[in-house]
């Protein structure tokens, strides 16, 4: 039987949750610094010409896992709802029954392998490498594992267990960070790095075998029975592929839309820069956008004020790492990377301050999930990627100063629709009925 709301013995206050918070910030910093290691022993060994095979292979192993990251909004809003409110052991009569977390990332997860099996024959266009077939069966067995662990990110984030959320966030970026040292040092440039793409997937399981706690959150009930759930979480999925498009799959639009006026050499440093750039304000709020879901949740009755806070730290942060990336970004790029991926400040410091769209994207697009606006969340995150996509292939220049325009106008206008949208319905909201 389901432990009532009012009951859960889960430490969610006083120090047990601030410990928990602390150990989340330093998995965060942790999982940032080994995934630009990894980056550094990618590029220190393809060199320019070809780490956008390795940069596309990450990115649309992760744009992917990003549509997955869809059930584990859900279910962070569903299991963190339920425990507020009532947590009804019995779900409504036409919910269409329970919903268990762990089942339905397998069934999310066997989707997408499906997804990707059946796209392999696209993915030469795509600059993507296959690796004679391995490289489909790695992302596809790899995805499987990152439903799975999404939704058990969902229950720990749900019940606001941050200490064992941080500890699955830490494994997870060790596992790929030994697996890529054991593909350079064996001189496995190909493979090697495929692998350790997907290797930290295995985390779920070693938290489930391992941790009571684990097991305890993934029993939690849901506010919504399995018709609602998979509905609202289709809508989520449907968000987070414009989320993942922008976030991590845009090396793969790049590549796409490469033209032959852009040198090859260019388009490796581009996309190296890009993932640099954006690292250290999206890396944080990708692992901290549970947190950000309940912190809405729980300040639902301020509407779209809640937003006020949350940008304002985003745009300082940006502009702060753009004046930094104008001033050492060139040299950091020679020293770490070599002198062929450097390129002028002025274009790392556009590329920083790009990031501050999408990283504005992602705290508007978290209240509009966390305020039960799915149909809101949707327009913004896909009127965003239409306006990339746009302006990256039609903008006139050089590949960089098209990202740059792209990466920071895009969602800037899907900024503009969620603010607007989130004012609108707290007017409504605030307007006297009938």
């Amino acid at each position: 039987m389901t432990t009532p709301a009012a009951a859960d013995p889960t430490p969610t206050t006083g120090r047990h949750a601030a410990g928990g918070m602390r150990a989340l910030t330093l998995a965060t910093a942790f999982a940032a610094a080994s995934g630009y290691l990894v980056m550094l022993v990618a590029g220190r060994t393809l060199g320019p010409a070809d780490y956008p095979l390795f940069a596309t292979y990450w990115g649309a192993f992760f744009a992917l896992g990003g549509v997955a990251n869809g059930l584990m909004q859900e279910a962070t809003r569903a299991v963190r709802s339920a425990r507020v409110g009532p947590a009804p052991d019995v779900p409504a009569p036409g919910t269409g029954g329970r919903v268990r977390l762990l089942p339905a990332g397998l069934m999310l997860g066997l989707a997408l392998a499906a997804v990707v099996a059946v796209s392999a024959p696209a993915w030469p266009h795509l600059g993507l490498p296959t690796f004679s077939g391995l490289g489909v069966a790695v992302m596809a067995v790899g995805i499987l594992g990152f439903s799975l662990q999404a939704a058990t990110a969902g229950a720990l984030s749900g019940t606001e267990r941050w200490g064992l959320y941080a500890v699955l966030l830490t494994v997870d970026a060790a596992l790929r960070l030994m697996v890529a040292g054991v593909a350079w040092w064996a001189g496995d440039a190909g493979l090697g790095f495929a692998l350790a793409t997907v290797a930290g997937t295995l985390t779920w399981a070693l938290m489930i075998a391992l941790s009571p706690a684990t097991r305890d959150a993934l029993s939690h009930a849901l506010d919504v029975g399995r018709g609602r759930f998979w509905r609202n979480t289709a809508s989520a999925m449907l968000a987070s592929a414009g989320t993942a498009a922008l976030v991590v799959g845009f090396p793969v639009f790049v590549t796409a839309t490469v033209r032959e006026s852009d040198p090859a050499p260019l388009v490796g440093a581009v996309i190296l820069a890009i993932t640099l750039t954006r690292a250290p304000l999206l890396v944080p709020l990708t692992s901290f956008q549970s947190a950000i879901i309940v912190h809405f949740v729980q300040r639902r009755e301020l509407g779209p004020r809640a937003l006020a806070g949350p940008l304002t730290l985003v745009a300082a942060v940006g502009l702060v790492g753009a004046g930094a990336a104008w001033l050492v970004g060139p040299w950091l790029i020679r020293v770490l990377f070599g002198a062929e991926f450097e390129l002028p400040g002025a274009v790392l410091a556009a590329l920083t301050a790009a990031s501050v769209g999408t990283a504005a994207l992602m705290v508007t697009g978290n209240a509009a999930l966390a305020f039960d606006r799915h149909t809101l969340y949707n327009a913004g995150w896909w009127v965003a990627v239409g306006a990339a996509l746009i302006l990256l292939v039609s903008v006139p220049g050089p590949l960089d100063v098209r990202s740059a325009i792209a990466l920071l106008a895009g969602p800037g206008i899907g900024v503009a629709v969620h603010v607007a949208g989130l004012a609108v319905i707290a007017r409504l909201d605030r307007e006297p009925s009938g």
